[in-house]
This record gives C-alpha cells, sequence and structure tokens, in this order.
C-alpha cells in the first residue's frame, strides 16, 4: 500500500486488509498497551472502556487483570468490531465483554458508566479532540482514571502516511485540553522505544501517555 492508503486503513481498517492492518497495529504498539493497562491499577468490579481497541487483542489482559470485570470496546471500524467478537468470543458469552462500532465523540453508554478507560493511538484521527475528551469525562465515575497514549508530534510529522489526515500534538497542548474538559492531570510519562513502524520501517517513536483523574 501506498503512504495514503496506509493512512485511510489506521484511521479505519475496513475490507480484505483489514485483519492484516490489525495484525501490524497489534504488534507494532504492543509495549504501550501494555503500559498503559498496568498504569490504570486494574482491581476487582472496575467497569473499563477502552477506545478504538482494533480487533480487541488486549481485552484478555484487561478482562483477566482483576475478578468480575466488566469491559466495553469502542470502535469506529465495524470490520474491526465483527474481528474483535470473533477473538472475544469466550468473554463476550460470560458477559465480561461487548464490541460496539461508534464514535467517541458521541459515546454510546450512559453517564458515570465507568471507572478506567483508555485510548491508545486514536488522538490523531480526532478532528475535534475537545468533543471526545468531554464526552468521555462523561461517561465516567467521579475520580475514574483515563490513560490516554500517543506518538509524539517530533517524530510522527516524518512518517510518510501523517500527512494524510493525521492530526498530530505534543504533551503539552493534549494535557491543556484533557484540563478543559474537566480531566485532572495525575502523571505524564514520556519515553523511547524503537520498533517498527506501520510501514514495516524501523523507527524512534516518542510516546506520550497521560493519565488523568475525571
Amino acid at each position: 500500500m501506498n503512504p495514503k492508503e496506509i493512512a485511510t486503513q489506521l484511521r479505519c481498517p475496513s475490507g480484505k486488509k483489514a485483519p492484516e492492518i490489525a495484525q501490524q497495529m497489534n504488534q507494532a504498539n504492543y509495549q504501550i498497551n501494555n503500559k498503559c493497562i498496568n498504569l490504570l491499577h486494574i482491581t476487582d468490579n472496575d467497569h473499563i472502556l477502552e477506545i478504538g481497541p482494533g480487533n480487541g487483542a488486549f481485552a484478555q489482559k484487561i478482562i483477566e487483570s482483576a475478578r468480575n470485570v466488566s469491559y466495553k470496546g469502542l470502535d469506529w471500524s465495524s470490520d474491526m468490531v465483527n474481528e474483535a467478537k470473533i477473538h472475544n468470543q469466550q468473554f463476550i458469552s460470560s458477559n465480561n465483554a461487548s464490541f460496539h462500532q461508534g464514535s467517541s465523540s458521541a459515546i454510546p453508554f450512559s453517564s458515570s458508566s465507568f471507572n478506567k478507560a483508555l485510548a491508545i493511538h486514536t488522538l490523531y484521527f480526532w478532528d475535534s479532540p475537545f468533543l471526545h475528551f468531554a464526552e468521555i469525562h462523561r461517561v465516567m465515575k467521579k475520580d475514574g482514571l483515563f490513560c490516554i497514549a500517543f506518538g509524539d508530534k517530533s517524530f510522527m510529522k516524518d512518517l510518510p502516511f501523517s500527512p494524510f489526515g493525521f492530526n498530530l500534538y505534543h504533551s503539552k497542548e493534549v494535557e491543556h485540553l484533557l484540563a478543559i474538559a474537566g480531566f485532572q492531570v495525575q502523571t505524564v510519562q514520556q519515553y523511547y522505544e524503537t520498533g517498527l513502524s506501520n510501514t514495516g520501517a524501523t523507527v524512534e517513536k516518542l510516546i506520550n501517555v497521560i493519565l488523568c483523574r475525571a
């Protein structure tokens, strides 16, 4: 695929390429997914929302982190929602998980539904990020934890697919948006990892991880 096609698939995986793209994203983002899940300190009876779970590859880790965890995944790719349902049938059958098609700018759940939430490498595709943060804040219980992770603009701007629909940020910009949406930033971590990008090239990534409280 050319860079524009890659950008389109990363935004919303669809068609025959969707399963392959999902697998590539899982491999590229393995470290950051695990880091964010660990930062949430999942405990018994937590209600957790994952925004942009793709094919749901990390739902099992979340659900099995404690007892009686309730997990919901929200993705705007219908193909990814279908894949996630296939991969997580055992957790759906036990009522521990469900997957839904939609956007985090209009989350289809009641206010104060979740005490933990995470969004990893989804920020780039939000045309009005404040609306998404405000919606996430709405569906979270008071004092609930939200973890967001994204690649820093400093390296993302040089990736060949970034000019095609990616909105890029430095950490301070996102911290400000979170604050005006009602979140209290608890910790900001930045770390470098060397790995494959979604084009297959080896890159050094600067990843921002922000943990905040509703």
